[in-house]
C-alpha cells in the first residue's frame, strides 16, 4: 500500500489554505517543501498544479506528491538542465530522507540535495552557529566546521592522541580544533544557538517562508511580526484547527507556545494522541560523550501533558526531541569506537606488510545519515 499524507485545512490572517501532516516515521522533507509551496503567495503560480492536487483530496498519496512535483519542477524555466536531472533522481528518495550537511557559520555545504530547493526557489536555513561575538577563540576554531567534518575531525583528534596514526598538519590541526568542536557539540544539543537563532529572525523576510533544518528534521518556518514560527504538522494536532503555529523564542523550548494561524497563544484540549506521543523518557543526554557537566538534564517523561500549559508543553516537545537527537549522536559516536581500533589494528598491519607490497588503504570517511521521523 503506498504511504499517504492526511490534508489539514487551516486559516493563515483571515486566509483559507491546506497543508500535508507529518505522518510518524514519515519524509518530513517533503512535508515541509509541499508546505511551503502551499502557502507562500510569491510561489502560488509555479506551485499551481501542487495546490489543486491537495485542494481536491482528504489525503494525498506519496507517489502523487512526488509527479507533480516532477511536473514544476520542469516547467521552472530558470532552472538549469542539470538541476533538473538532480531533481528527478532526488525526489522519489524524499521519503527515506536527504542527506544534509550544515556548516556552523550559517550555510550548508553544497550538493545534488541542495538543487532541489534552489529549483523550487525555496530556501533552507539553520541556526546552528558558532557565536563570534561571545566567544571569538569558539568561532575561530568551530565556524569552518560542517557536522560531518566535526565528527572526522574528532576521529582524527583521537587517533592521534591514542598513537593509531603518524601525526601530520591535518590530525594536528583537528586535535587543536578538538577541544572547542566538543564544547560547541555539548553546549548546542539543540541544534540551535542564541546567536543561531537571531540570524534567523535577520535572514527571513517579514511574511516569508522558508525550510528549517534542525535536528535532523526539516519544518516549515515563517517569520511574523518579527517572530519565528514553525508550522504544526503533527498528526496529533489533525483535528485542533486553532493550533497552526508554534513559536521559534528559545533554544530550549522554554519560551515556545502554541498559536493559532492569527498568531493569537492557542487554547485546545490535549487528546490521547497528544499525551501518548510525549510520554517517553526523555533522559537521553546521561552517557553523551559531548556532555558538558554545567547542562542539566531533564527528565520531561514525569508530568502529564494535560495538566501543562501551552508553553509547558511546547518544552516538553522540544526537550523529547532533543534528547532524541542526543542518543542520536551517542549511539552513532559509539558504533564508531569499534571502527577505529579496527582500523589502527589494520594499519598496523599495512605497515607490518610493508616489504610485501601491501597496500595501504584509505579510512572511509565516517557519514552521518539525515533521520526522517
Amino acid at each position: 500500500m503506498s504511504l499517504s499524507f492526511d490534508v489539514k485545512n487551516i486559516n493563515i490572517n483571515g486566509n483559507s489554505s491546506r497543508i500535508l501532516l507529518q505522518n510518524e516515521n514519515g519524509p518530513c522533507a517533503l512535508i515541509a517543501l509541499c508546505n511551503v509551496l502551499l502557502l507562500s503567495p510569491q510561489l502560488t503560480g509555479p506551485a499551481g498544479p501542487l495546490i489543486e492536487l491537495v485542494m481536491a483530496k482528504s489525503e494525498v498519496g506519496l507517489n502523487e506528491l512526488i509527479t507533480t512535483l516532477a511536473n514544476i519542477g520542469m516547467q521552472v524555466p530558470r532552472g538549469a538542465q542539470s538541476d533538473v536531472d538532480r531533481l528527478l533522481q532526488l525526489l522519489p528518495q524524499l521519503h527515506t530522507g536527504l542527506s544534509i550537511n550544515p556548516i556552523f557559520n550559517g550555510s550548508f555545504e553544497d550538493g545534488d540535495e541542495m538543487a532541489l530547493f534552489r529549483l523550487f526557489n525555496v530556501s533552507i536555513v539553520h541556526g546552528w552557529l558558532a557565536d563570534q561575538a561571545s566567544d571569538p577563540l569558539q568561532y575561530e576554531h568551530v565556524s569552518s566546521y560542517s557536522y560531518e567534518g566535526a565528527q572526522q575531525a574528532l576521529i582524527e583528534a583521537y587517533d592521534l592522541q591514542h598513537g593509531h596514526v603518524t601525526a601530520n598538519e591535518q590530525n594536528r590541526s583537528a586535535a587543536e580544533d578538538a577541544g572547542f568542536i566538543k564544547t560547541f557539540l555539548a553546549r548546542s544539543a539543540t541544534q540551535l544557538t542564541d546567536c543561531g537563532l537571531e540570524h534567523l529572525r535577520e535572514l527571513l523576510l517579514e511574511n516569508s517562508y522558508a525550510i528549517l533544518f534542525r535536528n535532523d528534521h526539516f519544518a516549515t518556518l515563517f517569520k511574523n511580526n518579527g517572530q519565528l514560527y514553525t508550522l504544526v504538522t503533527d498528526m496529533g494536532f489533525k483535528k485542533d484547527q486553532g493550533v497552526v503555529w508554534q513559536s521559534l523564542k528559545s533554544v530550549n523550548g522554554s519560551q515556545d507556545a502554541f498559536f493559532t494561524g492569527s498568531f493569537i497563544p492557542a487554547t485546545f484540549k490535549r487528546s490521547s494522541t497528544h499525551a501518548s506521543s510525549t510520554t517517553t523518557d526523555a533522559r537521553g543526554n546521561s552517557r553523551n560523550p559531548f556532555s558538558d557537566p554545567s547542562i542539566s538534564n531533564t527528565n520531561a517523561s514525569g508530568p502529564d501533558p494535560n495538566f501543562m500549559t501551552d508553553e509547558q508543553y511546547a518544552r516538553h516537545l522540544q526537550e523529547q526531541e532533543d534528547a532524541r537527537v542526543a542518543r542520536n549522536i551517542q549511539r552513532n559516536y559509539e558504533n564508531a569506537q569499534p571502527n577505529r581500533t579496527a582500523n589502527a589494528d589494520k594499519s598496523k598491519l599495512a605497515k607490518n606488510a610493508k616489504n610485501t607490497g601491501t597496500p595501504k588503504r584509505k579510512r572511509d570517511k565516517l557519514k552521518k545519515s539525515c533521520i526522517i521521523m
